[in-house]
């Protein structure tokens, strides 16, 4: 009788058993994929503001971009490698507008936006600043389609406003819920009002 009874108790343990374990196990992956999933996101919304307030400070100085894009690097650290895709700084119409789809889609628009990756960040500072060349065509700089030296910076007549626009691509760990998935997010600030020189 004892036997019997003993027998039927393990019996019903394995069966729970084996009806909460796939239940537990996907919690828990869950957990891990989503947990990884929010860090990233986390760190392209640090990583956004940190790139547009350098886009703001170096306003109309030759470097700009290039100085966004070291703080960019520097912010992005904890994202893995290469799920960077595409980083954009546009110039904006004002505090609300959203990135043109020209510009994420291609490398640039004439005065509009610049279009970066991560092979940018090792570019060094010298070939930014939209330099010409002895024939007076533009330097192939990346900064050439909407050049920094060219931003409003004098205070009275209405300042550029300079929108970043960072796209990443996370990958799932362990396909469970699907390959990947696309994070971005964008700011949008004034620049810095500079001294008039002349």
């Amino acid at each position: 009788m004892d036997r019997r009874r003993d027998t039927k108790e393990r019996g019903a343990t394995m069966v729970e058993s084996a009806i909460i374990t796939p239940v537990l196990l996907l919690l828990i992956f869950a957990i891990f994929e989503f947990g990884f999933a929010f860090r990233n996101y986390l760190t392209i919304a640090h990583t956004v503001r940190d790139g547009a307030r350098e886009a703001s400070i170096g306003a109309d100085s030759g470097d700009a971009d290039h100085r966004m894009l070291e703080a960019v690097a520097s912010a992005s650290a904890a994202l893995p490698d290469g799920s960077i895709d595409r980083i954009v700084i546009w110039r904006a119409s004002g505090p609300h507008d959203d990135v043109p789809s020209g510009c994420t889609s291609g490398s640039g628009v004439t005065g509009l936006c610049n279009v970066y990756t991560t092979a940018a960040f090792d570019i060094p500072a010298e070939e930014f600043g939209c330099q010409l060349v002895s024939n007076g065509d533009p330097y192939n700089s990346l900064d050439r389609f909407w050049c920094p030296t060219g931003r409003n910076v004098t205070a009275g007549s209405g300042l550029d406003f300079v929108g970043i626009h960072i796209q990443i691509t996370h990958d799932y760990i362990t396909g469970l819920f699907g390959d990947q998935i696309v994070f971005t997010d964008q700011i949008i600030l004034k620049v810095e009002p500079q001294e008039n020189t002349t």
